[in-house]
């Protein structure tokens, strides 16, 4: 991976640590997060943060409406999404990189080749320069003898030949070597644009499969709204109840101070009657503190409709005894006497 890479790698991570630490994300800055990796330019660690932090505000502002649990769902969500496509980039990058360098290895090792060509064509040069002033000294030397002049010009010429023999050979071997450089970099242009196709299709179908996710989750979103709206109809109508129950029960009271006397014989019935309502009072805070817990709802209303169905069958029975002509001879006798 190249050291920009890992600057920006390490700028998310850091940024990360100090969210966990307490920092909002719009208070981080550049200077807290290069004291943190101490690496990287600062151009681009700024960079880096402006990402992540126009990433982090689209999921903040996605999840704000959304119940806690779903939100950091959406967020763990998010994260692995990027965390995935960051891990696929660096991973071609990585390649890529590779490729660059054998790549430069090999045109290196041409350019070597040609140098050494040229070193070659530069030595023959000089050999040849050489050998001219030979021959300019031996036709000065041999202004009387024609025959070594005539030789001494057919070994110029021959070496005049192979010279320019071999400038044509090194010329052709120059070409070659460009050429071959030249094929060289159109294959890896070709080798990176591939690749860069490749990632961008891995690209957008992790963006597509994120997508349907988030989709998923807003039905389920929806679903548990639903929920929460009818179980919180239920609760209306179960306080309503207990509401009508409670005034009844104030009712009873009133009453039954009135036959305080009159009811002496009942005053540990009507001790467990209080008990109950005390009971059933306790059970309507407890449910009123309890609105926004949907799991045990279904067991808590069953509790308390039991309780409140015995509480009426006591009050009934209570009555019905009240009612019957033994307790009204009763009380006619109390009165007698």
């Amino acid at each position: 991976m190249s050291r920009v890479s890992d600057t920006r790698q390490r700028t998310r991570e850091a940024a990360a640590q100090l969210v966990v630490g307490g920092k909002r994300p719009h208070e981080i800055t550049v200077d807290q997060i290069y004291a943190a990796i101490q690496q990287g330019s600062r151009t681009t660690i700024n960079d880096e943060l402006k990402l992540w932090k126009g990433e982090r505000t689209k999921v903040d502002a996605l999840g704000a409406d959304l119940p806690a649990a779903v939100a950091d769902a959406m967020r763990a969500l998010w994260v692995a999404a990027v965390e995935q496509g960051e891990a696929v980039f660096a991973e071609q990058s990585g390649a890529l990189e590779t490729a660059l360098a054998e790549a430069d290895q090999q045109r290196n090792a041409a350019v070597e080749t040609r140098d050494d060509a040229l070193a070659t064509v530069a030595a023959l040069t000089e050999q040849c320069e050489t050998l001219r002033q030979h021959v300019a000294a031996q036709q000065a030397r041999a202004e009387t003898e024609m025959g070594a002049k005539n030789q001494a010009l057919q070994d110029g010429q021959a070496l005049q030949q192979k010279l320019s023999a071999l400038q044509t050979d090194t010329a052709e071997q120059i070409e070659r070597i460009r050429q071959a450089q030249t094929e060289q970099a159109e294959e890896f242009q070709a080798l990176i644009a591939s690749r860069d196709a490749a990632f961008q299709i891995e690209r957008d179908t992790a963006n597509e499969r994120l997508e349907v996710a988030q989709a998923r989750m807003l039905q389920e979103i929806d679903a548990a709204r639903e929920g929460q709206r009818r179980a919180e109809q239920q609760m209306g109508k179960s306080r309503e109840r207990l509401e009508q129950q409670q005034a009844s029960l104030a009712e009873l009271r009133m009453e039954a101070g009135h036959h305080r006397r009159e009811l002496a014989e009942r005053d540990t019935r009507l001790e467990a009657l209080a008990a109950a309502v005390a009971d059933r009072d306790r059970m309507a805070i407890e449910l009123a503190a309890a609105r926004g817990q949907l799991e045990g709802l279904g067991t808590a209303m069953q509790s308390l409709e039991t309780r409140a169905t015995i509480a009426e069958s006591r009050l009934t029975a209570l009555l019905a005894e009240r009612a019957s002509p033994a307790a009204r001879n009763k009380r006619g006798k109390q009165r007698d006497a």
